[in-house]
């Protein structure tokens, strides 16, 4: 009889502890979730698409103050950076900060109706070496949020270029020089960094040279994209680029013999 009524007392006890831990769980915090982009899979460079962004709160209780920050792929420029690309038609509430976009959402509460907030935006992706994507990021000034692993979310959208097959052209050439130079669009936001010279994309691959003395040769691996060399024997630069818009191609020039330098070129027919 002592050993049944010690095993109902240990019954009772575990009983009322899971009790106590499920009243403990049930506590009421919220939890910001990021949704998936509304945003397109792939996007053509230089050209305009809107992206949306969505946080939810899953948990059962209000999220206050809940800022949404976008973050955008910078420049590799110094001393300042950039945002890789143009930012348009974000709604009142954001406003661009450090680089970022950074929208006040106010209070998110646990409804169906209310539990939900968005930001659309306009952004155009420039032809680049880097790798593209944005990011969404919540935050709450509630103390308790449940689960912050959540609270971010990526999108990446395949980078496409349209076509410019070439059989010969007359070419101007502008660029900036500098190190890990990643984008024309780098050379943009310093425009007294621009320089440029004239060449012709002979018929056969041939290259009629800026100056005398050089030499060269190109070629199109692909409708989108172009390439070629030019050297004096000695030093030369080799370029590899792709259609930013209707008659110009981007990319990046390294040099031979082997710099830390590099060039960023628009290389535009004529």
């Amino acid at each position: 009889m002592k050993v049944k009524i010690h095993l109902n007392i240990m019954f009772a006890v575990a009983i009322a502890t899971a009790a106590l831990a499920v009243t403990a769980n049930a506590a009421p915090r919220p939890n910001l979730a990021v949704q998936p982009w509304v945003a397109p899979s792939a996007v053509l460079v230089n050209s305009t698409y809107q992206y949306t962004a969505r946080v939810k709160n899953i948990g059962n209780q209000t999220a206050q103050n809940v800022v949404l920050t976008i973050t955008f792929p910078l420049t590799n420029t110094s001393p300042n950076r950039y945002i890789m690309g143009k930012v348009t038609a974000f709604p009142g509430n954001c406003s661009i900060t450090s680089n970022k976009l950074v929208c006040s959402l106010g209070n998110i509460g646990t409804s169906n109706n209310s539990n939900l907030k968005q930001v659309s935006f306009n952004f155009e992706y420039p032809v680049t070496t880097q790798a593209l994507s944005l990011t969404a990021t919540a935050t709450t000034s509630s103390l308790n949020e449940q689960n912050p692993n959540n609270n971010y979310r990526l999108v990446a959208p395949t980078v496409t270029h349209q076509s410019l097959p070439l059989t010969s052209a007359d070419v101007v050439v502008s660029h900036c020089t500098g190190t890990n130079l990643t984008s024309y669009f780098e050379c943009e936001q310093s425009p007294g960094s621009i320089s440029s010279f004239s060449m012709q994309l002979a018929q056969g691959g041939t290259i009629v040279p800026p100056a005398p003395g050089y030499f060269g040769t190109w070629s199109q691996p692909s409708n989108e994209e172009l390439q070629f060399n030019i050297s004096d024997g000695y030093s030369g630069a080799t370029f590899n680029g792709f259609v930013a818009n209707g008659n110009c191609f981007d990319g990046i020039a390294t040099f031979t013999p082997a710099s830390s330098y590099m060039s960023a070129y628009r290389v535009c027919v004529q």
